[in-house]
């Protein structure tokens, strides 16, 4: 009799023993099973804010677009003053709609026979002014007479310079703002600088500093 009530005893307690690891066993596959969900969504969540990011990044350093007369939006690049010859990010235009410009110099208003600078062409946005800029590699005389009379009739803040490299016969570019154009439209332009002409975050009444 008394081996009798140990062995069932014994199987009790084997039993009892077993159940308990069998819930422990259970409880840590419960853990291991919620720390991979864990894992799973922490890696989906930093490979989808990854890739927005990236996006991102690239939307703000890419041209919207070069398609002609249509008005193109940019981000803006910030009003950093720099020093001659300082290496900074790349522009998200091309001409430059803002961004990083000298402090001390912006380009007179009207008829420039050389290209502008980038770091100063942007002082000259960022004040409200608009540039009418040409890319003409092989010469184009009759387009820019007509370039040069219709900015003539602007006392101020319309500049005109050529500028190599655009890609395009004219682009016309104000504080965040781009158009490219493929002959001298007057109307296009007029409507332009009447839209944009001090928009700039700072307006002045004249540019008295140096020219490029």
């Amino acid at each position: 009799m008394t081996t009798a009530r140990t062995s069932t005893t014994r199987s009790r307690a084997t039993s009892a023993r077993l159940g308990r690891e069998a819930s422990l066993a259970s409880q840590r596959d419960a853990r291991l099973r919620s720390r991979r969900r864990r894992l799973v969504t922490y890696w989906a969540f930093g490979g989808a804010t990854l890739i927005a990011i990236v996006g991102l990044v690239v939307w703000v350093s890419t041209p919207q677009s070069t398609a002609i007369g249509e008005l193109q939006d940019f981000p803006i690049q910030g009003r950093t003053h720099i020093q001659r010859g300082q290496n900074h990010p790349a522009y998200n235009s091309v001409p430059p709609t803002s961004g990083w410009h000298y402090a001390d110099q912006v380009a007179t208003a009207g008829v420039h026979v050389d290209p502008i600078p980038n770091e100063v062409q942007a002082h000259n946005l960022e004040h409200g002014e608009v540039m009418v800029q040409y890319d003409c590699p092989t010469g184009c005389p009759e387009m820019v007479s007509a370039l040069e009379r219709i900015v003539r009739t602007y006392p101020r803040k319309v500049v005109l310079a050529p500028y190599p490299g655009i890609g395009r016969p004219i682009a016309l570019t104000s504080w965040g703002r781009l158009k490219y154009l493929d002959r001298p439209d007057e109307a296009a332009i007029r409507s332009f600088v009447a839209a944009f002409k001090d928009k700039g975050p700072e307006v002045f009444p004249d540019e008295p500093m140096a020219t490029p």
